[in-house]
């Protein structure tokens, strides 16, 4: 197989066999010897060492990098048996670039690392989102669902398992936190965005067990997530889960509207949130008495729903929560000093669907 073959039947295995801005990922990630070997995948390594007249044990130790870049993914963590390549143009995505500085290091230079994230950047502005968008803008259900800041519903009744981040971090056997690839990709090469720093995307269970083999990583324990997540909820990011009640998934992401590779081009595009995120059951209100028109609350909502309006027979600005543009994130209530915002319980139990059996 040549050169040209092989990363043209893995652009192809992802839709974007005529792209050259996602061969030069391709070609970043991978020499043409490995990604030779990786067209050939699921086969074993002894097949791959007779195919490509190369030693074993050579065949092993390529796979091995590969997988620690995050290219190919083992059928098991401990044995790392049954290779095979990046299911989607998403899993390589997350996978190459949600790595902890100690293994980047090690993988990469300085240099390298900003030209792996520039390559992502120019494929995902220039081509993947443009295909992706007009997608997003024709789901018939959201696919994934906004979680409240803990802290701005703990003290209210009716909160279910599946909205209570800490039920939800409790029913987790195992879990991990690694850098979150779109907004380590942002600080990199885009703009800085100041919300949180970027080792905040939650992986359980499974997802958090290939972390911690590939070294990718850290365990948390219960405590530690805890703490974590109450730090990225007064850094003002918001919580997405899965569009159902399931209680453990392999990811949870934390993002802002400045680097999520679904709500910035979401944005840019004119697609609703509520395209692909559901709102939570909750929603911000505004106690207009104690409001104070400070504005801070203009600046912390992530999706443009406060605004600052003067109501008839007062002579302050007060702010104003736009109920249709309001996902439920609560972030806004945590910044709000004089405790004029608060959650309201909005939707029954069945606004969240059931997880499929």
């Amino acid at each position: 197989m040549t050169k040209t073959d092989a990363y043209s039947v893995l652009a192809e295995r992802h839709g974007f066999k005529d792209s050259a801005r996602y061969r030069k990922v391709l070609e970043f990630l991978m020499t043409p010897r490995q990604a030779e070997m990786v067209a050939l995948l699921p086969k074993p390594p002894e097949e791959l060492a007779r195919d490509l007249n190369m030693e074993v044990k050579a065949a092993k130790e390529e796979l091995d990098r590969l997988y620690d870049k995050g290219v190919v993914f083992p059928r098991s963590f401990e044995t790392r048996e049954g290779y095979r390549f990046a299911r989607t143009v998403t899993q390589l995505h997350d996978a190459t670039q949600s790595i902890m500085k100690p293994l980047n290091r090690r993988l990469y230079s300085e240099a390298q690392e900003k030209e792996m994230f520039q390559l992502w950047e120019d494929f995902c502005r220039k081509e993947w989102e443009p295909q992706r968008m007009p997608k997003l803008d024709k789901l018939e259900k959201p696919t994934s669902r906004v979680i409240p800041a803990y802290k701005a519903i703990k003290d209210l009744p009716g909160i279910l398992p599946s909205e209570n981040i800490r039920d939800i971090l409790k029913y987790q056997q195992t879990i991990g936190v690694v850098s979150c690839s779109c907004r380590r990709r942002n600080e990199l090469v885009a703009e800085h965005c100041e919300r949180s720093h970027d080792v905040n995307c939650m992986q359980f269970n499974r997802g958090a067990e290939y972390a911690l083999n590939r070294g990718s990583g850290k365990r948390l324990s219960l405590d530690e997530a805890i703490a974590l997540f109450d730090k990225i909820e007064d850094d003002g990011l918001v919580h997405t889960w899965e569009n159902s009640d399931a209680m453990t998934r392999t990811v949870m992401c934390n993002c802002c509207p400045d680097c999520c590779m679904n709500m910035r081009p979401m944005l840019e595009y004119g697609v609703p949130m509520t395209r692909y995120y559901a709102k939570s059951r909750f929603e911000a209100r505004v106690d207009l008495g104690l409001c104070t028109g400070c504005q801070d609350c203009v600046e912390r909502c992530p999706f443009s729903a406060i605004s600052m309006e003067k109501p008839a027979g007062s002579r302050k600005y007060k702010a104003v929560v736009d109920a249709e543009k309001c996902m439920g994130c609560g972030v806004c209530v945590l910044i709000c000093a004089p405790e004029a915002l608060k959650m309201a319980l909005v939707r029954p139990p069945s606004h969240i669907p059931a997880a499929a059996k």
